[in-house]
């Protein structure tokens, strides 16, 4: 039997050729609850784990029925999900709306509040969509790298990255997210930016699940690679941040978006609000810790952090 979620994997990777008009109709050939608040995540625990604080706290603070399709695909594919009414909502980070989505822009916004205020204004002007509340946490792309190199190099920049490796030969491959290897707000507009392009096509690059890389570089294996700052493998392996001095890279604030629902049934807009306020850069990385490493359940990990906020 063919599942909502089977169809929206499926049926909207082939949307995706045609544009991101995407996957309109299925809803009644499947027989879902129109009246229901579909809520979607990315496939990383963080994003699911926001959703889920989403999908707890609607289920206790309104009487609607809530559907959950958590770890439904990338970014693309919730877009296109919420855009087509497949899904309601789920939460995307300030960054990635301005980089990955239309129209295209080259400008990094480096200040959060303007970046935020930007990509809210965008994704209601061109897509009818509503940005809520963001977190204050940034989830940023980062380059990684064990602290001994860095001591022995000297490098504690990007841009001290970039004149090394033009004078030097790196002792080890450079570990890169398939993602961020590819996009223009990761590995090539960063080299580009830096000054190094035909330093780094001369480097040894390998990709691999972002998750797989602290432990990569860890067991010094590899000498550097991308990170995300809300990681607590970083903590974990004491791993460090290369500056951004350039400040190549864009803030990644997450803020829940929504179509019409939030219009339709406007009793949601209060309690997702209220969630991303409050959650601090070591309120999420705590919260990580408790899924990525020690292994827990995220819906758990989420209902008691709303508990303990007093947001249900």
């Amino acid at each position: 039997m063919t599942t909502r979620r089977d169809f929206l994997k499926y049926g909207g990777a082939t949307a995706a050729t045609a544009g991101m008009g995407a996957t309109a109709g299925c809803t009644a050939v499947l027989g879902a609850d129109t009246d229901a608040v579909t809520v979607s995540s990315q496939r990383f625990p963080e994003g699911v784990l926001l959703s889920y604080m989403a999908i707890e706290s609607l289920r206790k603070n309104t009487d609607l029925s809530v559907v959950d399709e958590t770890s439904l695909g990338g970014d693309p594919m919730n877009f296109r999900a919420v855009r087509s009414d497949e899904t309601d909502l789920f939460w995307l980070y300030t960054g990635t709306a301005w980089a990955l989505f239309p129209p295209k822009r080259d400008k990094i916004i480096s200040k959060p509040r303007k970046l935020y205020r930007k990509v809210k204004q965008s994704m209601q002007r061109n897509y009818g969509l509503t940005m809520l509340n963001p977190a204050p946490f940034n989830n940023t792309y980062a380059l990684i790298a064990e602290p001994k190199w860095m001591e022995k190099t000297g490098v504690k920049t990007i841009s001290d990255f970039a004149k090394y490796v033009k004078n030097n030969q790196l002792s080890g491959p450079v570990v890169l997210g398939i993602s961020f290897s590819q996009r223009d707000d990761g590995w090539p507009g960063m080299v580009k930016r830096y000054g190094f392009e035909k330093a780094a096509s001369n480097l040894d690059t390998r990709t691999a699940s972002s998750s797989l890389t602290y432990q990569i570089i860890n067991s010094t294996q590899a000498t550097i690679g991308m990170g995300f700052t809300t990681n607590p493998q970083l903590r974990q392996y004491d791993l460090k941040v290369l500056e951004d001095d350039k400040s190549f890279f864009p803030t990644y604030n997450p803020a829940p978006i929504t179509n019409d629902i939030v219009e339709r049934k406007p009793q949601i807009r209060e309690p997702l609000n209220a969630i991303g306020p409050t959650l601090t850069y070591e309120k999420i990385v705590r919260l990580n810790k408790k899924v990525q490493i020690e292994k827990k359940d995220p819906q758990k990990v989420a209902r008691q952090y709303l508990r303990s906020e007093g947001l249900i």
